[in-house]
């Protein structure tokens, strides 16, 4: 069903192999003190998280409204007249094809916005480098976050709360491109609407030719 949804690009190389440009923007060249702003980072990262999760709920909403729908339409193919079946039929096609579209679009559009979080928690991890330690709590966090479903933890955790802190290849690991959250919602969540869409139109088309062939009534 992976073919019904958009692929994910592949996930950010180490920080040796990022292009000029992917330096710059992401700051990898600066010498500047970044820990006054940290609170500037973690409100822009509330606001692009705020926004993710509006967002992922909004399309699950809508594509739950329109499966609904699309159990109506397949209940009309099997009640209605023969000769009449084919509208709804038709009108769960195009409600298949319209919401898959749909999932894949605000798919990519939801990965965006994950991709903007991910963002602001590299830069508030990379800033946290300039404070001791013991005060670095959004470190912290992600490794506790971490240590859910990975066993490298240990050995994260101690380079992120050394002295120097974690270096870019160290950060490519604890701030993940896909975490097991993201993994769930924004892979195996469409992809069972996906499966779920297919199913409901298979279904569909094959009730109506079952009962054009008087194979069932």
């Amino acid at each position: 069903m992976a073919s019904f949804l958009p692929s994910r690009p592949t996930p950010d190389s180490p920080s040796s192999e990022r292009s000029p440009l992917e330096h710059r923007i992401e700051g990898l060249d600066g010498h500047h003190a970044a820990a006054p702003q940290l609170g500037f980072m973690l409100a822009g990262a509330q606001w692009r998280d705020s926004w993710l999760h509006g967002f992922r709920s909004l399309y699950l909403v809508m594509e739950v409204i329109l499966l609904g729908l699309a159990g109506g339409l397949l209940v009309s193919i099997l009640t209605l007249e023969v000769s009449r079946a084919w509208v709804p039929a038709v009108l769960l096609l195009v409600d298949a094809a319209g919401s898959l579209l749909l999932l894949g679009r605000m798919r990519r559009a939801a990965i965006g916005l994950g991709d903007d979080v991910r963002f602001w928690h590299r830069e508030i991890v990379r800033a946290e480098r300039e404070l001791p330690p013991e005060r670095r709590v959004f470190t912290r966090f992600k490794l506790l976050q971490r240590s859910r479903n990975h066993a490298d933890t240990d050995e994260i955790a101690t380079l992120a709360l050394s002295e120097t802190g974690l270096d870019e290849a160290g950060l490519d690991r604890l701030i993940e491109p896909f975490s097991a959250t993201r993994r769930l919602i924004e892979n195996r969540v469409p992809t069972l609407i996906a499966v779920l869409w297919v199913s409901w139109s298979l279904a569909g088309i094959g009730a109506l030719f079952l009962r054009l062939g008087h194979i069932i009534g």
